[in-house]
């Protein structure tokens, strides 16, 4: 933007001084025929001829033209080296959360296995009710740390996973899910609206973006509030009557978090958008902060007929 304004400074003194130096050689031209005119003793006519175009013009837009190629040669890989630098010190630090990440999933992996065999032989042996829930609510823990660790290791990996696709009854898997995403939370209700529609999917990790969107809507809705589940004219649409989020164009980040006294790592909805994009969807949100959110994904690229 510097170097256009400069140019454009510097083609218009230019213009105005040659367009000056045209006027006064014409003045010249013109008083020189007069004055022959006079000795001559002749009454021809004399003419000012003025010069729409003038070929020093051109050669300074040539000028300015050579200018820009060399000022823009010399910007863009400076600029790419000062970035690089800029930039390093965040590559470095994700580069090491992520190795942390990757070191602690598979460390945790050994000790988890043997809390969920064991816990697993003890659920058959137990007769004592009480006994028998807290069993089930150390099964329950266990799965979700994996689920935790699936949702980390995936966004280690996202962008060399490659697909395994099939096709897919999402009405039936939707239909599938719905007990499960009711018993997250008892004080907020997920209702259905879905008509039939098959598509072309990896399966493990598309119920796994599913999961994401539907378990965010239920994570910060009101409570005894509804999550509308709609799945119409190959739309999926996802609607709670929750929180809100503040910054829509940035929930897609990795490690992007709204409210750090929420549980969590900032990772759900970046691999909603690693998912969709691997798929070739796109990800739509419209929120307002205390009214709701809607997530819409269009399936149209990947729905077989």
């Amino acid at each position: 933007m510097l170097f256009m304004a400069l140019s454009s400074l510097y083609y218009f003194k230019e213009r105005s001084r040659l367009f000056q130096e045209q006027k006064v050689k014409n003045r010249l031209i013109f008083s020189e025929c007069k004055h022959m005119n006079k000795i001559l003793g002749i009454e021809k006519e004399c003419e000012m001829s003025i010069s729409k175009k003038i070929e020093a013009l051109e050669e300074t837009k040539t000028e300015i033209l050579i200018a820009f190629f060399l000022v823009l040669l010399f910007i863009v890989p400076t600029s790419y080296f000062l970035a690089m630098i800029s930039l390093r010190p965040m590559q470095n630090s994700i580069e090491t959360i992520d190795s942390f990440i990757n070191g602690i999933v598979h460390d945790i992996n050994t000790p988890l296995s043997i809390i969920k065999l064991n816990a697993q032989s003890m659920k058959n042996s137990l007769e004592n009710e009480k006994q028998k829930e807290k069993n089930n609510r150390i099964l329950s823990g266990i799965e979700d740390i994996e689920a935790l660790e699936d949702q980390l290791l995936f966004s280690l990996k996202s962008d060399r996973y490659e697909l395994k696709n099939s096709v897919l009854d999402l009405k039936n898997l939707l239909e599938n899910r719905l007990l499960f995403y009711n018993d997250i939370r008892e004080l907020v209700t997920v209702a259905v609206e879905l008509d039939s529609c098959k598509i072309k999917a990896d399966k493990t990790i598309f119920i796994r973006m599913i999961d994401n969107i539907i378990l965010n809507a239920i994570k910060f809705s009101h409570r005894n509030s509804l999550v509308h589940v709609r799945l119409k004219n190959s739309l999926l649409i996802v609607e709670d009557s929750g929180i809100g989020i503040k910054n829509p164009n940035e929930v897609f980040m990795k490690y992007y978090r709204e409210d750090n006294k929420v549980k969590g790592l900032g990772l759900g909805l970046f691999i909603v958008k690693s998912i969709a994009s691997l798929h070739d969807l796109e990800v739509k949100i419209e929120s307002k902060i205390n009214v709701g959110t809607r997530i819409i994904i269009d399936l149209n690229k990947i729905k077989v007929a």
